[in-house]
Order: structure tokens, then C-alpha cells, then sequence
């Protein structure tokens, strides 16, 4: 049993299994949790689509699917999608260091999160290794406009690591039309180099935490779509 496994169990994730091994699984044996529905749920989506092999692997993610999963869950969850690779996954987390969360599956991908802004991935490919990004979680968390200077580390295909800089503009959006009772804001990041753009979208709670989020992990991976199905 791997150390994610363990959190599964620990977590109460193991009854996520009922949604269905048709569903979440390319080949499902009896007893095995959601553990490793989770990691074969990603592995396999996101593997083939990498690697452009094509497999008999499971379906995406469904809306009814990740409404049961975030009711069964006892500990935060969230729903990621990665558009340019039609793949997504449920991840959950596993521990924190700080302010930063880690989400993961079984097959240890992971993505890690401070307060839902992305700061790095492990077995994904092309890997956000690392992010520096200034003042921007107290802006998000207090829904507030202002400049940050940005930073990404990734991995490249000769596993060496390539830093990118940005200087980036966030703005409040104003009331979010998609996601009730949140505000929409703006994250508009411009390279220092070659001017390449980017814009991240958060809808924040009242609280101060992102609901939802289109974040960019880079030119491999392309925009994220995430949904914190549980806090």
C-alpha cells in the first residue's frame, strides 16, 4: 500500500469507490479505494494524452460524478481539468507545509495549492516546479487590485529546470456571473522577455478563498480549469 493510499484510507476517501468502477477505473478489481480509482483515473488520461497513446482508459470526470465525491469526501477535494489533453481527475489533499496544500493520487501526481493558486506539480509533465508570486495570495484573499512581479520555474524535456519572469496586473472583476456568490477577478501576466500573455481567473468566496479558477501550468499542459469540490 503506497503512502497515498494510507491518507485515503485516513481521509475517509475509500467510499468514493461507489462511484463506479466503469467510471473511474480502466480495470477495476473488488476492494481496491479510491486511492487508486484516483491515481488510475489520472494516470491514464493524463499519461495518454501526454505520450498521444491512445488506451482503453476511463472516461472523464462527470459534473454527477464529482457532486457525489465531494458529498462522500471528508477531506478537501478538487475537481482539475486540463482542456488542451481533454483529461481531468479528482485529487485530494494529502498534507500541507505552511500555507501550501498538496493534492495528490495514488500514483503520486500531485498539485500543490495556496489557497487554491497553483504552485507546483510532480508527474504531470513539463512540471510547475516551483512559483514566487509576491503579494498576490493577500490579493486574492482580500479581493484587492494590484501589480505583482511572478516567477515559474519548469521542468523542460532535458529535466532542466527553466525560470520565466512576469510582471502581472490583477483587477477585480466585479460580482462573478458564473459562479454565485463569489467575486471574479483577473490575473493578466505579461513575460518580462518575450511579452508572451497569459490571464488566470479566480472567483473568490467571502471568505477569501478561490471557488474556482483557470490557472496556466505552462506550454505543455496549457490553462487548468480547478474546482474546490470540498474545503
Amino acid at each position: 500500500m503506497t503512502e497515498v493510499q494510507k491518507h485515503s484510507r485516513r481521509l475517509g476517501l475509500g467510499t468514493l469507490v461507489a462511484l463506479g468502477c466503469a467510471t473511474l477505473l480502466a480495470a477495476c478489481s473488488g476492494g481496491e479505494k479510491l486511492g487508486s480509482d484516483t491515481g488510475t483515473l489520472v494516470r491514464n488520461t493524463l499519461s495518454s494524452k501526454l505520450t498521444g497513446q491512445q488506451s482503453a482508459g476511463p472516461t472523464r470526470v462527470t459534473a454527477e460524478q464529482a457532486s457525489q465525491a465531494a458529498a462522500q469526501a471528508t477531506q478537501p477535494l478538487v475537481l482539475i481539468d486540463f482542456p488542451r489533453i481533454e483529461s481531468n481527475a479528482l485529487i485530494a489533499k494529502i498534507g500541507a507545509n505552511g500555507p501550501v496544500d498538496t493534492y495528490a493520487t495514488a500514483s503520486r501526481q500531485t498539485v500543490s495549492l495556496q489557497n487554491g493558486l497553483a504552485r507546483g506539480s510532480r508527474g504531470l509533465g513539463g512540471d510547475l516546479m516551483s512559483v514566487s508570486f509576491g503579494a498576490l495570495p493577500s490579493l486574492i484573499a482580500d479581493r484587492r487590485a494590484g501589480t505583482i512581479a511572478r516567477e515559474m520555474r519548469f521542468l523542460n524535456g532535458e529535466d532542466i529546470t527553466v525560470r520565466y519572469r512576469f510582471t502581472c496586473e490583477v483587477q477585480v472583476d466585479g460580482p462573478s456571473a458564473s459562479v454565485k456568490g463569489t467575486t471574479a477577478m483577473i490575473e493578466t501576466c505579461r513575460e518580462n522577455d518575450t511579452w508572451f500573455i497569459f490571464n488566470n481567473k479566480y472567483h473568490v468566496d467571502g471568505r477569501g478563498r478561490i471557488v474556482r479558477s483557470e490557472q496556466w501550468f505552462g506550454n505543455r499542459l496549457g490553462m487548468a480549469k480547478l474546482q474546490q469540490l470540498r474545503f
